[in-house]
């Protein structure tokens, strides 16, 4: 319980940082890959079984 309201103090002390814009860049290209490769399975899977 005590090490949960350390991390609680700290986690509340911690000031908000926006996202660098070469890290949103990364994250849609990753979302964007997952998409395309869950498309290009599912083809697959209708196409071969």
């Amino acid at each position: 319980m005590q090490n949960e309201n350390k991390i609680i103090d700290e986690l509340k002390k911690m000031e908000y940082e926006p996202l660098m814009p070469v890290e949103k860049k990364l994250i849609s290209w990753s979302i964007g890959l997952g998409i395309i490769l869950l498309a290009v399975l599912m083809w697959i899977s209708f196409t071969f079984f």
